[in-house]
């Protein structure tokens, strides 16, 4: 797998609260009341010798051509919507992260022309439950994208705010969160589209044990 590229952050350990006793996991709701939480950081870069897992992608995909809606388009740019199946399962964590819309073509707002020549802006939509076991987040940093089999990954860009639709927030412990995230790919970019969700590595302070880091993958075309 391509070493994640473009402003990608180094991997500290995360410490965690687990949601059990004498280390065996237990239902939230069979404990009740939990004790507050540590606070956590994450990182989306694997560190040397983390293990990649592949997600699953399934159902057909349906594929339709709408204009943005942005107040300052490209001109003569179209966006497409493709609506996917694709999901990745941490087992460990109990996350669920599936991408349902991917986006390509989307028009560059107007004003930036260096931009529009050398890159493209590819949107995934995505559906994230966390788990409830851990005090573990899903965040927006922890994501990448490749397209190509050759092309680097590319962590993504807050830059565009909600021109494009609402950004992806960060889901807690338990939460559902649905959003988007915007990427900027070489322009020209062909072949395979593939979403990495990198889990930091995590101590529990519970149970004085680790959760190793790894990287999750799936394929969302091609």
């Amino acid at each position: 797998m391509t070493t994640p590229q473009h402003g990608h952050l180094g991997d500290p350990t995360t410490t965690l609260r687990r949601l059990a006793v004498a280390g065996v996991l237990v239902p939230l709701l069979a404990l009740g009341a939990c004790s507050g939480e540590d606070a956590v950081t994450s990182s989306p870069t694997a560190p040397a010798g983390a293990t990649t897992a592949p997600g699953t992608s399934t159902g057909s995909s349906t594929t339709s051509s709408v204009p943005t809606t942005s107040d300052t388009p490209s001109a003569t740019a179209t966006r497409t919507d493709t609506k996917i199946n694709a999901t990745i399962k941490d087992p460990v964590l109990g996350h669920t992260i599936t991408a349902v819309t991917l986006s390509r073509s989307i028009p560059w707002p107007a004003g930036n022309p260096v931009s529009a020549a050398n890159f493209e802006i590819v949107g995934v939509s995505l559906h994230n439950v966390a788990g409830k076991r851990y005090s573990a987040t899903i965040d927006p940093t922890m994501f990448s994208l490749q397209v190509g089999p050759t092309g680097a990954f590319v962590a993504p860009t807050t830059e565009f705010g909600t021109t494009f639709g609402t950004p992806l927030a960060t889901a807690k412990r338990g939460e559902t969160k649905d959003g988007w995230l915007f990427f900027k790919i070489d322009k020209g970019s062909t072949g395979p589209v593939v979403l990495k969700f990198q889990r930091p590595s995590y101590k529990v302070t519970t149970t004085n044990s680790a959760i190793p880091a790894q990287a999750f993958t799936v394929k969302l075309s091609g």
